[in-house]
């Protein structure tokens, strides 16, 4: 499903009315009478229920008073609360309509807080038509606060025309004060505002409907951004006739004294996920307890301590398309001698995934990530603190910010999967948002998973963007099968992984 920003959405918008030479008035009309469907089918029966649609100034309350005028087609209680007379010419002649087919409409500063607040109040649906995806500033007006806190606290249900009045459409972010739906419906495409927090929660269910924008992959320019759903997941294929050498080795390379589990965690999740062979290339301790909890496990001890001479030693003799994941449980101690091991493993034509503190080791000397002397794709998978340490800016400057992740693995030609409860993937061209999982996955060890089952898809010889989508997709998944959210550990997750790669259907 294509994601669009508000300004992206404008220009489709645009040529739609110019090229397609679909006027503005037929667009507000669908989308009116969308939201009624969207209504009726999420609701039902519309003739027993009361409405009451508050609408702005602009485009978004025009679309308002189209959605009161076709509910009068199914009932008489319905009721228009505006923030004053339309400002746009459509908009005008929408409100017209809507009063010459007998509807009632009341002017929020003529009829004060006290009434507002009894008429929203006797509603069974209340409908946000105040300020769509356009709002470009922060809502600072007192009265339109209490209007919006109004509804907030006495409606029964609130439907949003758009996304939820006072959610930035392009980050998600609350602008002064914004409106908690339960249904969003939206026209054309989602917006990033949908599906990053707050907005995701402001934003309710959501649904987008078709209102005659033409259904063409580009119609606008720049990167391409997409929700991922089911339909863009790709599993790898497994013959029959194969056995554990059709599939590319995976090893992992970290692990501690401080961090014993971390490298074990994402072993097992590339286990879990289809990996043929994996091996561990940590220090004694890691590997007893990796052998104590899986004996078909395969780990290379380096000594007592960390060795960075033994680890490159090994790596030698590693055939092309062994896929390396690097960092789980590393620890920051030996900084110059991990710096080199990243350094060399950037060098190599393996795959390479850079997970946990691999991108705290990395964020000293991210310049290396130029260095590839093959043209392939390296992995990170940061969450926000890591982002953070990689980029030089600061957590809020990063968290949910799709554009600093793009640019990012653009200047760096890498893939990035910034985790978060929206997860962010690019590689530069496309960007994914991915909202399967819940706070299941709010766990130490989660990472490390996801950075297994990725290593396995690729094993599998799934495309990078392709192993990593299904990766991020999955991993929310195996979360949702926990039956109480949160009350698991990550380990736990690992035996869910299966039960969510079954589930795909081609």
């Amino acid at each position: 499903m294509i994601v669009l920003t508000s300004a992206q959405m404008k220009e489709l918008e645009k040529k739609t009315i110019e090229d397609f030479e679909i006027s503005e008035e037929i667009l507000m009309e669908r989308a009116g009478i969308s939201v009624v469907q969207s209504i009726w089918n999420e609701y039902g029966d519309l003739t027993s229920k009361s409405f009451v649609v508050v609408c702005g100034t602009g485009n978004n309350g025009g679309d308002g008073y189209v959605i009161a005028r076709d509910l009068l087609n199914y009932t008489e209680a319905v009721r228009v609360i505006s923030l004053g007379e339309p400002k746009t010419d459509i908009s005008r002649k929408n409100h017209s309509r809507y009063l010459k087919h007998g509807g009632v409409c009341y002017n929020f500063n003529d009829i004060g807080i006290e009434e507002t607040s009894k008429i929203i109040s006797e509603a069974d649906i209340v409908i946000d038509a105040l300020f769509g995806t356009g709002l470009n500033k922060d809502i600072t007006d007192e009265k339109i606060t209490s209007l919006i806190e109004l509804m907030n606290i006495y409606s029964k249900c609130i439907v949003s025309v758009d996304i939820p009045s006072g959610v930035c459409a392009d980050s998600g972010k609350i602008m002064g004060s914004a409106i908690q739906a339960d249904l969003t419906v939206t026209f054309g495409y989602a917006k990033p505002g949908h599906l990053l927090f707050p907005g995701r929660e402001l934003t309710g269910k959501l649904k987008v409907a078709r209102i005659g924008i033409p259904t063409l992959d580009i119609l606008y320019t720049g990167i391409q951004r997409h929700l991922l759903t089911e339909d863009e997941i790709k599993l790898p294929e497994r013959p029959r006739w194969a056995n554990k050498s059709t599939f590319a080795e995976v090893i992992i390379i970290g692990g501690s004294k401080k961090y014993v589990g971390a490298p074990i965690l994402t072993a097992l999740a590339a286990q879990r996920s289809g990996a043929g062979m994996v091996k561990i290339l940590s220090q004694k301790e890691v590997c007893r307890c990796a052998l104590n909890h899986d004996p078909s496990l395969i780990c290379v001890d380096i000594g007592e301590s960390f060795n960075g001479k033994h680890v490159l030693e090994y790596l030698e003799n590693l055939k092309n398309n062994t896929v390396i994941v690097v960092g789980p449980g590393w620890d920051l101690e030996n900084l110059e001698e991990k710096l080199n091991i990243l350094d060399y493993l950037i060098r190599l034509p393996n795959p390479l995934i850079i997970d946990a503190d691999g991108l705290n080791i990395l964020s000293n000397k991210t310049s290396m990530l130029k260095m590839k002397s093959f043209e392939k794709n390296i992995i990170l998978t940061p969450h926000p603190g890591e982002f953070s340490r990689l980029t030089g800016e600061t957590i809020k400057e990063v968290k949910q910010n799709y554009e600093r992740v793009e640019s990012f693995s653009r200047n760096y030609n890498v893939i990035t999967v910034l985790k978060d409860s929206t997860s962010i993937i690019s590689d530069g061209a496309n960007t994914y948002f991915n909202i399967t999982g819940n706070t299941s996955l709010s766990k130490a060890g989660s990472g490390d998973i996801l950075s297994g089952i990725i290593s396995a898809l690729l094993s599998q010889h799934l495309e990078f963007i392709e192993a990593v989508k299904t990766a991020v997709y999955k991993l929310g998944l195996a979360a949702e099968l926990v039956p109480n959210e949160g009350m698991n550990s990550a380990f736990q997750l690992l035996n869910l992984i299966p039960n969510t790669m079954a589930k795909h259907t081609k």
